[in-house]
């Protein structure tokens, strides 16, 4: 009997630590939204006539949305929103410029999700809308749409249970064409994005 009250015991010992445990692993804010001010670097290849014109593609500081939502404590996914507005440089003189909207969605990884300093790597999908792209003197120039790949690092410093400052980078390759008259040239833009900002987790 003795034993038999002994294996119980232990079992509910286990049970108990077992329960706390989970508890403990499911204890995270599921859901975030963060503000960041973003700097953005294009780093532009031409082909063609853009290419001939030694093209570039102007950097550029804006306010970006993200909402992010953990799907376990460790894991989650982020959506960005923002829009820039770039300048083109023709032979060092300005000539124009385009719009890009870039939604972007990645996975991310927190190894150390729940401490003060929480370090993130992240992969994912970007989409990128051009328009309102001018030149002087073409008429017909156009920026095509792009689908690519994300990657992203960065790390969330707790102020508050609820309150966050953040440092991020990210990398978008955007391998996309431009119409230039009626010729299409090569023109990827492959932004790095760097970025500050606070968040909070609810």
């Amino acid at each position: 009997m003795k034993k038999w009250c002994g294996i119980a015991a232990a079992a509910a010992v286990l049970a108990v630590g077992a329960g706390q445990f989970a508890q403990a692993a499911d204890d995270y804010k599921s859901f975030g939204v963060r503000m960041r001010a973003i700097y953005v670097k294009p780093d532009e290849s031409t082909g063609g006539t853009l290419s001939a014109l030694n093209t570039k593609v102007g950097d550029d500081i804006i306010p970006e949305l993200d909402l992010e939502y953990f799907f376990t404590k460790n894991f989650s996914t982020e959506l960005i929103a923002g829009v820039t507005r770039n300048d083109i440089k023709l032979n060092g003189g300005f000539q124009g410029s385009t719009w890009l909207l870039p939604p972007t969605l990645t996975v991310k990884y927190h190894p150390l999700a729940g401490s003060t300093i929480s370090p993130y790597i992240g992969f994912g999908l970007n989409v990128v809308f051009p328009f309102n792209s001018k030149v002087n003197g073409v008429p017909n120039f156009q920026i095509d749409n792009s689908v690519g790949w994300a990657a992203q690092a960065g790390t969330d410093i707790k102020i508050t249970d609820n309150l966050y400052f953040n440092i991020d980078y990210k990398y978008l390759n955007v391998d996309t064409e431009a119409t230039v008259g009626t010729e299409k040239c090569k023109l990827d833009l492959n932004p790095h994005l760097f970025g500050i900002g606070v968040g909070y987790r609810f």
